[in-house]
């Protein structure tokens, strides 16, 4: 008896621990938390979320609920509440999204191209065009079959684009034209079975090509480089629900994909994606984060060096306190607090030469790793700036207009017309400036406590003669500081802030605002 009870208590003991391990595991493990996604066909179609996805669920115990539909159809459903987060290419409807406060941010993604594929026989002789907008003028007056997705999509609403400058409306009457109300694999089938054009984005061409034997890449080349037409660049964003506008989401979740996707490593993933099978990435990476440096490379004739951003924070840190710069465009920005690297002790760390007097003509040029261009004097770092040249600088005349009158414009900026060496109207220079736009570039005014009639006298004095001893106006000493700031109101930057942004004490205005600097060169 005695045996039999001691057995049976054993397995009594056995079960029990079992089920305390069971139940043991079960709290260890809880059930993923749902993440929905609205996006465009062609994230799902290219296999992309399927190469990118598993990361973001293994790291937040969660589970992506993907909806893969037309761009326009992926917003109609983040307006109801009914999605999280969005990645969709749709800039305007993205930006409308934004402005009805249905996200409070839209974010760059990543990019790609559009292009126009079809039969290998090019019935319409479209091989080798420039532009879709020739392309499509030979597809119409050929009467050539052409797919459209017609699903209200970011490609369907850059095809109707196309069509608009044109002056042709394509409609379903026409016998040629087929609007197919499907995603971008449903109509690549359908134009390879029916040999007909269509507008696709590239990524998702590459992907399923193996599908497609009939058909080819007419337009648009055979990468992205080779693209001639820039008006077919597919940029994608990204944006969380607001939470304020839909309570329903979960925010916090959307919000941890938004910061993953935007993220560096992520972003290097996806540039990754399609380069071993294809040759070539399927998508490019664009996000603030991808594009700031962590590391900056400055250059004076054959010396050269290279500082990571430790190297940065390991010289002796220096601040800006509360400077409020004023946009042009935006007006006055708030005050802030930047502290970083000084960019003379950057300089000099580079070529201890560079204070001697003999470089007082040298101008020093940052480039972002965005390809923005900001010019610095020399004097600004080692000398005394002065007179209507330092007025010009520190309201951002030379931004624009050069930095001797000559005119030119930074990156992204439309070239201006020469000032030097002109003899200018006060009155209607005045005029212009109080003015502001549409007379002064889209710009925002200048009031008379931003900018006197003293100091646009001075200005243009200089202009007219931008080789004359400077005299009135000197900058005060305490703002002859020009950082590479790493940190914004006691705050480590990231790439959204404008890590490693050249802030410049003497400027009343963003001309020379540059973040992400990349490579400084003295000249």
């Amino acid at each position: 008896m005695k045996r039999v009870t001691w057995l049976n208590l054993l397995v009594v003991v056995f079960l029990m621990t079992q089920l305390l391990l069971a139940a043991s595991a079960g709290a260890a493990a809880p059930a993923p938390t749902p993440l929905r996604l609205a996006t465009t066909t062609s994230t799902a179609d290219s296999g992309l979320l399927d190469f990118i996805l598993p990361d973001f669920e293994k790291a937040n115990n969660a589970k992506v609920e993907v909806v893969a539909v037309g761009t326009g159809q992926a917003l109609e459903i983040g307006t109801k509440g009914d999605a999280d987060v969005l990645l969709v290419h749709n800039r305007k409807g993205e930006d409308k999204f934004v402005a009805d406060k249905d996200a409070k941010q839209r974010f760059d993604v990543m990019y790609n191209d559009f292009i126009i594929v079809g039969p290998k026989a090019d019935p319409a002789k479209i091989a080798g065009m420039k532009t879709a907008k020739d392309a499509f003028k030979v597809i119409a007056d050929s009467k050539s079959p052409f797919a459209s997705r017609g699903d209200k999509s970011g490609t369907n609403s850059k095809e109707l684009s196309i069509w608009a400058t044109t002056g042709i409306t394509p409609t379903k009457e026409s016998g040629w034209y087929n609007a197919l109300g499907q995603g971008m694999g449903e109509t690549l089938l359908f134009s390879n079975e029916q040999k007909a054009y269509t507008l696709t984005d590239r990524g998702t061409y590459l992907a399923m090509q193996d599908k497609l034997p009939d058909l080819s890449v007419l337009m648009g080349g055979k990468t992205l480089a080779e693209n001639k037409d820039s008006s077919l660049l597919n940029p994608y964003g990204v944006m969380a629900v607001n939470p304020d506008k839909h309570p329903g989401v979960n925010s916090e979740l959307a919000q941890k994909f938004v910061d993953w996707i935007l993220s560096a490593d992520m972003q290097k993933k996806i540039g990754s994606y399609g380069a071993d099978k294809f040759g070539q990435s399927l998508f490019y990476p664009s996000s603030d984060e991808y594009k700031a440096t962590r590391e900056v490379t400055v250059k004076n004739g054959d010396k050269s060096k290279t500082f990571t951003l430790a190297d940065l924070q390991a010289l002796p840190k220096q601040t800006i306190k509360d400077i409020e710069f004023t946009g042009h465009k935006k007006g006055p920005l708030g005050k802030n607090t930047w502290a970083g690297a000084s960019l003379k002790d950057v300089l000099l760390g580079a070529d201890p030469t560079l204070s001697d007097a003999k470089n007082a003509d040298k101008i020093i040029v940052a480039t972002a790793s965005d390809g923005w261009v900001s010019k610095l004097r020399w004097s600004e770092l080692f000398g005394k700036p002065a007179g209507g040249q330092a007025l010009a600088d520190s309201y951002g005349c030379s931004e624009c207009h050069g930095m001797y009158g000559e005119g030119t414009a930074p990156q992204g900026k439309t070239p201006v017309s020469a000032l030097a060496g002109k003899d200018w109207d006060l009155a209607k220079v005045t005029m212009v400036l109080r003015t502001g736009k549409p007379l002064h570039g889209e710009l925002n005014a200048f009031t008379p406590e931003q900018l006197s009639d003293a100091e646009i006298a001075a200005i243009m004095g200089w202009f007219k003669d931008t080789k004359a001893p400077p005299t009135g106006f000197e900058v005060d000493p305490a703002k002859l500081l020009v950082l590479l700031a790493y940190e914004k109101d006691g705050k480590p930057m990231k790439g959204s802030d404008g890590l490693l942004q050249m802030v410049d004490g003497m400027d009343k205005y963003t001309s020379r605002f540059a973040h992400w600097v990349k490579n400084i060169e003295v000249k």
